[in-house]
């Protein structure tokens, strides 16, 4: 693919449309050539593909504020982007349900319209016009802002979130590709990795105290946390129970995610140490699916370990799923979605498939839902999800995502989680602990990161790096 620009330069974001059009291994020639006079753009398009050559001449109306340098960046690359996708359409037809929006957090675009000062009627009109939004998809950007509002008004400047990644999972799913190890292979590294573990929590928190922060939410995520054993598992809360928790805590989320790693002294442990909220993943609540992504549980286990946690006291549990999941229909996964709905857990978390460079699925030969049947079972989520009294207030957006859609978290009243909308609207410091985290400091609207090694291995042979850097975070806080 050979990419030519003239008159502007977008690469990313033509990168982004242009990946959703043709195939890597295809021979492609994209040339964009913009113009700006008074206040309209011009954008000739010329693509090159399969001996053919394909025209497009576009003419946009400069949208808003043109003395605002953000907002002509803004204009120029939806310009392009709308430009090269008109033109590509005449090639293949890809349905677009975010326009040309390619950022990652979709609310986020809103809530800084409206802190400019536009109302909603105006920013649902910008998302419309400018960037070709759908309706359907204007107004879910809308709502997620609005219900992320009230969390982050109550967000205290002393505060801080901590992230701990456990790295371990029963088996590597085929779809995955997050910071985490099949247990065959790297189980060995558990207990000396716990060790350590708890040694950057007794870190951290000292820290934290230099700083003059507290700790409002804690999320303990992977892999999956519960793959430890009962002993690690308990080492580990009891730690962060001592060192992070305190009575101005929000949120202690555990995940147990997968079905096959949950039992009753782990659940019990887990409430008997300040965990609030966690989650249970089905993923499908197709059999037949959960055997071909690699997932070693049924559905009936998943409603029995459902039943168990609330048995033990669990007042707030999450469920994800995943729409597209391969060789699944629009018709298997509303079952999926109404065997979840009767369980009534407090929130429900729906991604959009997608796939990562490291997943086997990506070398497996399955191709993706089509984005019509993807747009299909999002459009009944959202209604069924409203019916139920479940409001969308997180959201965020991948790359290689199926059909370029979303990925959204519905909860019951007060039930939002309030880390995951910090960690996608970055409004909070949140410092990550454990392997392959990332803290993101923000200070004075800019974010630093700090990484820790992501393998088992090399977190447990270079730990002494992962204590260096915790000191890292002293700096922005003296």
């Amino acid at each position: 693919m050979d990419l030519i620009q003239r008159g502007y330069s977008c690469k990313y974001d033509m990168e982004i449309f242009i990946n959703l059009f043709f195939e890597k291994d295809e021979d492609v020639i994209i040339m964009t050539d913009m113009k700006h006079e008074d206040d309209i753009i011009n954008v000739y398009v010329e693509i090159i593909f399969n001996g053919k050559v394909y025209f497009g001449d576009y003419k946009y109306k400069f949208f808003h504020d043109i003395n605002n340098k953000n907002n002509v960046k803004k204009n120029y690359t939806c310009s392009v982007t709308k430009a090269f996708c008109e033109t590509a359409k005449k090639i293949r037809n890809v349905n677009l349900s975010w326009g040309v929006m390619s950022g990652i957090r979709p609310a986020k675009v809103v809530r800084q319209y409206i802190e400019e000062g536009y109302n909603e009627e105006e920013v649902k009109n910008i998302l419309l016009k400018l960037y070709n939004t759908s309706k359907e998809k204007s107004e879910l950007a809308l709502l997620v802002a609005n219900n992320e509002k009230k969390v982050l008004e109550n967000i205290n400047k002393n505060s801080v979130s901590v992230y701990i990644g456990i790295p371990f999972c029963p088996t590597r799913c085929l779809y995955c590709s997050f910071v985490s190890t099949d247990i065959k292979r790297s189980g060995k590294y558990m207990d000396e990795f716990v060790s350590l573990l708890i040694k950057e929590i007794e870190k951290t928190s000292e820290i934290i105290k230099k700083c003059g922060l507290y700790v409002e939410n804690v999320y303990i995520g992977g892999g999956t946390p519960t793959t430890l054993s009962e002993k690690n598992l308990k080492l580990l809360l009891e730690s962060v129970e001592k060192n992070l928790i305190t009575d101005k805590i929000k949120e202690f989320t555990l995940e147990a995610g997968r079905p096959d790693t949950i039992n009753e002294e782990k659940l019990t442990i887990a409430k008997s140490t300040g965990v609030n909220r966690i989650s249970i993943n089905p993923q499908t609540m197709n059999d037949i699916t959960l055997k071909r992504i690699g997932r070693c549980h049924t559905s009936d286990m998943i409603r029995e370990k459902y039943d168990l946690a609330k048995k033990c006291g669990f007042k707030n549990i999450n469920m994800d799923l995943i729409a597209g999941l391969p060789d699944e229909t629009v018709e298997m996964y509303k079952y999926s979605l109404s065997e979840v709905e009767k369980l009534d857990p407090e929130s429900i978390t729906v991604h959009s498939m997608c796939i990562k460079k490291a997943a086997a699925l990506r070398f497996s030969g399955i191709e993706l839902t089509k984005s019509e049947n993807m747009n299909k079972m999002l459009d009944h989520t959202l209604y069924e999800m409203i019916k139920s009294g479940r409001d969308p207030y997180y959201m965020y957006r991948q790359k290689n995502i199926s059909g370029n859609l979303e990925n959204v978290g519905y909860a019951k009243k007060d039930c939002m989680s309030f880390y995951n909308i910090n960690i996608m609207e970055e409004v909070q410091t949140i410092i990550a602990l454990g392997g392959g985290a990332v803290t993101k400091i923000v200070k004075d609207d800019k974010i630093e990161r700090i990484f820790n090694f992501k393998d088992p291995y090399e977190y447990i042979k270079r730990f002494d790096e992962i204590i260096e850097k915790k000191e890292e975070i002293l700096k922005y806080y003296g």
